[in-house]
Order: C-alpha cells, then sequence, then structure tokens
C-alpha cells in the first residue's frame, strides 16, 4: 500500500492552514513566491529553526495563545537551545498505540516506563524507586521506574520491581534498560516473564546494548523517535532497527551541508513538517538531529541510524553517573523559555558551570529553578556564567555537554 498521496495531501493541507491563519507563513510564502499547490515550491521555503521560532513566536501563531484549549511546551534540546512553543492537535497516543499492538499489545496488559521520572521524598525513604504515572497504561505506561536514583547496590531493587509488576511491554531510556539488563544478565538471572517487547526511545543506542537487552528480557526490541515539538513519529518494525517515518504524522526529509536533500546512505540533519500542530505550525523545521537516510518507500521515509541523540554523564561528588537525558531532556524547566542557548561544563565531579545566553525574560526565579533541581535531583551544585556566545563543534552544532573529567 502507497502512503505518497496522503503524505502530499496532509502536506497541502497545512501549507493552505499555514498560509491562511499565520502571518509568519503569510509572508514567508509571499516573498518568496511560494506557489503551496505546486509540490516543487514547497522545497523553496525556507528551513525553521528555534531562534526564528523564539523571534517569530506570536507571528507563527495560528490560533491566538489566549485560547484556554491550546498548549504549551517547553523542551531542553540535545543540541544545547531550549524551546518553549504551543501545540494543538498531537497523535502521539494513537501512534504508541500502534506500536504496542505492533509487539502484540492486548487490553488489559501492562506498560512499564523506565525513564527519569522524580520519586518524592518520602518514597524514596520507604525504599521506592517507582512512581504511577497514569491511571491507563497507554500510551506511556502505569508505573515508572526512576533512572535516578540507580546504584550498584540498589539493581536488585529494580530488577525484583520488575519481576513484581511483571510487565507485558517495557519502553525508556536505552541506557537505563541496558545497565538492569547487564545486572540480569551478569549474575544469570531468570525473569520468569512473558514480556512482548522493550521499546527504546528518548536516546541513541549501540548494538551491544540491544543485544544484552534482548538477552536480559527475552523479547523483540523496537526503537522509537520522535521529540516535543511534535512533527515526526519514527519506529522500527524488525531487528534492523531501521526507523520508519509515519507518512500520516509529518513529512521528514534528511538535508545535507548544502541545504540539498541527501542521498540513500549518506547523512543529513532531520528537517520535519508536522501535520497536526493547528496552533504554531512547524514547516521545514531544523531538529538539530542526524540521521543516515536509507530512502522513502510508498511515501514512507527510513533512516538507518539516528545519530542526534545523547547518553552523554555529568558525575556526582562520589563519581556517581547521572544521565543528562534524564535530568535535562526528561524535564520540562520553565526557565527553558528563558534561555537562547545553554552549555554544561563539568570539571569537579559534583559540580557543573551553566554557560548560558538569556534572553531578557530570564530571571533569579529561572536561576533558583535550574539549581534546586540539578541539586535535589542529583546532588549537583550549580555554577552560572552568562556569555555572548558559545563554541559550535566542526559540525556546526552546539555542544550541551563538555565533559572535562578524566572519565
Amino acid at each position: 500500500m502507497s502512503f505518497e498521496n496522503t503524505n502530499k495531501n496532509s502536506l497541502f493541507k497545512i501549507l493552505k492552514y499555514a498560509k491562511k491563519n499565520s502571518a509568519y507563513y503569510q509572508k514567508i510564502f509571499t516573498d518568496n513566491q511560494i506557489d503551496i499547490k505546486n509540490h516543487d515550491d514547497f522545497y523553496r521555503i525556507p528551513f525553521l529553526n528555534k531562534s526564528i521560532i523564539r523571534e517569530e513566536k506570536n507571528n507563527i501563531m495560528a490560533i491566538p495563545n489566549s485560547k484556554n484549549y491550546i498548549g504549551f511546551v517547553t523542551t531542553g534540546g540535545s543540541t544545547g537551545e531550549p524551546l518553549g512553543f504551543y501545540t494543538l492537535g498531537s497523535y502521539d497516543a494513537e501512534h504508541q498505540h500502534f506500536l504496542y499492538r505492533m509487539f502484540g499489545y492486548s487490553p488489559g496488559d501492562k506498560i512499564l516506563a523506565m525513564d527519569g521520572s522524580v520519586i518524592p521524598d518520602d518514597l524514596l525513604e520507604k525504599g521506592v524507586l517507582w512512581i504511577k504515572k497514569s491511571e491507563k497504561d497507554i500510551p506511556y505506561g502505569s508505573f515508572a521506574l526512576s533512572s535516578q536514583y540507580l546504584t550498584n547496590d540498589n539493581k536488585s531493587l529494580y530488577v525484583k520491581y520488575i519481576k513484581d509488576f511483571k510487565p507485558s511491554i517495557i519502553r525508556g531510556y536505552p541506557s537505563f534498560i541496558d545497565s538492569i539488563a547487564t545486572y540480569i544478565n551478569e549474575n544469570n538471572i531468570e525473569l520468569g516473564l512473558n514480556i512482548k517487547g522493550v521499546e527504546l526511545t528518548s536516546e541513541s543506542f549501540f548494538d551491544y546494548q540491544v543485544e544484552n537487552i534482548k538477552h536480559a528480557f527475552d523479547t523483540q526490541i523496537i526503537n522509537q523517535y520522535g521529540h516535543a515539538e511534535a512533527s515526526v513519529f519514527g519506529y522500527s518494525i524488525d531487528d534492523t532497527l531501521t526507523t520508519y517515518c509515519s507518512p500520516f504524522y509529518g513529512f521528514t526529509e534528511i538535508i545535507g551541508e548544502n541545504g540539498i536533500h541527501v542521498q540513500p546512505g549518506e547523512i543529513g540533519e532531520i528537517v520535519v513538517t508536522g501535520f497536526n500542530n493547528y496552533a504554531m505550525p512547524f514547516i521545514r523545521y531544523r531538529t538539530g538531529d542526524l540521521a543516515t537516510y536509507d530512502g522513502i518507500e510508498n511515501g514512507i521515509v527510513r533512516l538507518k541510524r539516528i545519530l542526534g541523540r545523547t547518553q552523554d554523564y555529568i558525575y556526582t561528588k562520589d563519581m556517581k553517573k547521572i544521565l543528562l537525558t534524564a535530568i535535562v531532556f526528561g524535564r520540562h524547566y520553565k526557565a527553558f523559555n528563558h534561555i537562547e542557548k545553554w552549555q554544561i561544563e563539568q570539571e569537579i565531579p559534583g559540580e557543573v558551570v551553566f554557560k548560558i545566553i538569556k534572553n531578557e525574560d530570564f530571571s533569579q526565579e529561572d536561576q533558583i529553578e535550574l539549581q534546586d533541581n540539578f541539586y535535589d535531583i542529583a546532588n549537583i551544585k550549580v555554577y552560572f556564567e552568562f556569555v555572548e556566545d558559545l563554541p559550535l563543534t566542526k559540525r556546526g552544532k552546539s555542544k550541551l555537554l563538555v565533559q572535562n573529567l578524566p572519565v
């Protein structure tokens, strides 16, 4: 079955909507003489990025932000550029349900999240390392095990919880799940569970981790790719873990450094156009993530490997590893909306320096929020350095973490 026409029709629909309702896109289309009925003209639309969104937020809006039925989301950003934006019309739950059905999900199956959830102190004092997330398992799990509190001494408690909870599906951070899988494998633990699948999300991952997890949980692995901007939903369908980008969710391009779409086998930046955010359309949005393009078939874009996710760590005073995905990408700080760009640098265990390019709305409250959260969650002291610019990598990207500890 080909979804090419479905994908192009959805693209035309969001372009038509943006042209009618967004002052920013009205100007963009007029200035660049874009005929939205001509598909070739789509590729002449200038790219959208985080900087433009921050500067043009009010003009991009297609629905007034005074409407109480639209949501506001902040994201930390794996390239160190936090962002706040408005949303309406995400279909994540439907796509997650589709993925679980591919696993063999049946009503009543329990889904366990293994993520960076924060556990209240009163529960931690009782040795509870998990927290209730939702009354329903779909789409993200009813309970979550937290990566925040994992140590070599308490891994047995995590394994015991998994055995007692008896999940049918596990979804979460690859590095966290791999750490538990390694413990299971090294200690020859038999879980005695019928786990239908493990979904890896929010991070890039390595082949050895996939094999580790597959062996420990005796199940299939699936890869899921997406982001808070809700413009792409990718998933794998077999052991190759090739990512298929949903033709119902958005229009996906892989763009080289020359601004032109790459060829199969080449690496480029993932650029997406979301079909469902009617509050604030993102058209040709540069995600900052890199991927190896694997071609397109029947309107479905394939990615061989997504390269732009991080598994970097910062370290506590006693050299405990803290996963940035959990403490930054897994959180939605209000301060993110008031930061142009930032970088975390570590020279001393238990301490980090935030180098921040702030906007005029950045306040003492934002500073306190970041300090308190990093200390409360990870026992990391935060110092601030406000700067005018930040160094870029050889690929021209910002690096969120500069880790100077000899680890």
